[in-house]
């Protein structure tokens, strides 16, 4: 099958799934005035295909048929892939207007790190099966959402000691042809409108814990499957003054999984515990390194829309607004530049034969930027000033008998006229004080992992030995 197009894409997600938003079932999640902002983001994936600017980089032959599909289903097995997934995915943020698609980055992030483990577990099925279905997956196009995180209930406890069995997803019965799970996984990104869901493990497990040892893929319409979404904002937002190219991002679901039959081809991970923290492991190794390199497009847009507000506002040389400016530059150009060294650095993983950009600096990286995010978003409201949350909205500006008021009040510095000044200040709004800058504020902190969990891969991949050794050798020390 040749690479779908956009309104093929749509077209599968007609496929009477079961979603929820605002309380209200969705028969369509493409005319859905706030899924329909997910859709339109991720249908990028489905256009870069056919795009003859990107088509080199976002599109590879099938190693059988020699027919195209997307680059995001490459194997990594070279160092190379490493460079190429990163261009990719930076491509793919910068072509949807600084918001990644979303819709296979993370599920194929996830595959890679199923197939690393099972080499790693030495278990040629579970290989067999991971690479069946990426195959399945890469030959009719489809779009897939990972699940990884659990509602968890009480943190302080393990699965097994929560008062509830399903705050973690399990396996709650096994038949000839597959198994039943039951439980939710929260925090979805574009669960609405992919085709398949790849489900694996959060964190680490006890024996007494093997049946929340599990991984597995679903089509998005398998019954039992239920998704509650809240929504960020609407397709046709009124408010803020339209620009060229529509506003992008995603919705989020939990993802509710009530006795839910997966076939025994499509299980990657059953019971095995000893594995449930390294198969988290492993897929966070892959995506935290997609994870900073979308971002890089981000920063640059609100950089560049911080810097445009300072002139509309007047005060672009004003000593205090540049050196916001250098924080802003700094910020960008460091996260820039700490995901390039990650790239030029890959490493083996686990001696898989499956390549990783660096991980040691791909954990410095997206630390680097979510320890820095609030202090940029500060910085460029600072620039805005009280204007960023008391302006007039579009609905003002189009009424007949205010416009004059604010064509005559609302100018700014320079050649900046007042519908202009206006229209900058509403994107900032939406981009940095809007429920969606809450949202993009907080998943920059938890979303692709949280400062601990960085952390944590800092002081295990770093090379403390070698540090201590060095030290040893300038003291004098017995080394």
């Amino acid at each position: 099958m040749a690479l779908r197009t956009a309104d093929e894409y749509r077209q599968g997600l007609r496929d009477n799934r079961k979603v929820f938003i605002l309380g209200k079932e969705v028969p369509d999640v493409t005319e859905d005035p706030y899924i329909k902002v997910g859709v339109e983001t991720a249908a990028f994936d489905f256009l870069m295909g056919h795009d003859p600017k990107l088509k080199e980089m976002a599109v590879m032959k099938d190693p059988e048929t020699g027919e195209d599909m997307s680059t995001y289903f490459e194997v990594p097995d070279s160092p190379g892939a490493v460079a190429r997934r990163h261009e990719l995915v930076k491509a793919a943020s910068n072509y949807a207007d600084g918001a990644l698609p979303f819709v296979k980055d993370v599920g194929t992030d996830i595959m890679n790190g199923l197939k690393a483990v099972a080499r790693v577990m030495k278990n040629n099925t579970y290989e067999d099966r991971i690479d069946t279905y990426r195959w399945h997956c890469a030959r009719k196009d489809l779009s897939m959402c990972g699940a990884v995180t659990d509602v968890k209930g009480d943190r302080s406890k393990n699965p097994s000691e929560q008062g509830s069995p399903d705050y973690y997803l399990r396996v709650v019965d096994e038949t000839e042809d597959g198994i039943i799970v039951s439980g939710a996984k929260a925090h979805i990104t574009a669960s609405a409108y992919t085709d398949e869901i790849l489900v694996i493990p959060t964190r680490n497990l006890t024996e007494e814990e093997a049946d929340y040892a599990v991984a597995f893929a679903i089509p998005m319409n398998t019954p039992g499957i239920t998704q509650i979404c809240r929504p960020s904002f609407r397709f046709d937002d009124r408010h803020h003054f339209p620009t060229p190219r529509p506003k992008r991002g995603h919705v989020e679901a939990l993802v509710i999984f009530d006795n839910v039959h997966v076939p025994k081809e499509r299980v990657f991970m059953l019971r095995e515990w000893q594995f449930a923290q390294y198969l988290a492991y492993a897929f966070a190794a892959f995506h935290r390194f997609t994870a900073v390199t979308y971002k890089i497009p981000i920063l640059e847009y609100m950089t560049g829309l911080g810097m445009l507000a300072a002139e509309a506002n007047g005060v672009e040389r004003a000593s205090n607004i540049r050196e916001r400016f250098i924080h802003m530059i700094q910020y960008t150009e460091t996260t820039k530049a700490l995901a390039k060294a990650a790239m030029l650095d890959p490493e083996d993983f686990a001696g898989s034969g499956l390549y990783i950009a660096n991980l040691l600096t791909s954990n410095m990286a997206k630390l680097y930027f979510a320890s820095n995010f609030h202090e940029f978003v500060r910085g460029i409201q600072d620039i805005c000033g009280g204007i960023l949350v008391t302006q007039p909205t579009y609905q003002d500006w189009k009424r007949d008998e205010l416009r004059p008021y604010l064509e005559r009040y609302m100018g700014g510095a320079g050649e900046y006229t007042a519908e202009e000044r206006l229209k900058l200040m509403s994107m900032l709004h939406h981009v940095v004080a809007s429920d969606f800058g809450g949202w993009h504020e907080v998943c920059t902190i938890h979303a692709e992992g949280s400062f601990a969990a960085q952390k944590m891969m800092l002081a295990v991949e770093a090379p403390t030995e070698m540090y201590k050794k060095r030290a040893k050798e300038i003291v004098g020390m017995k080394v």
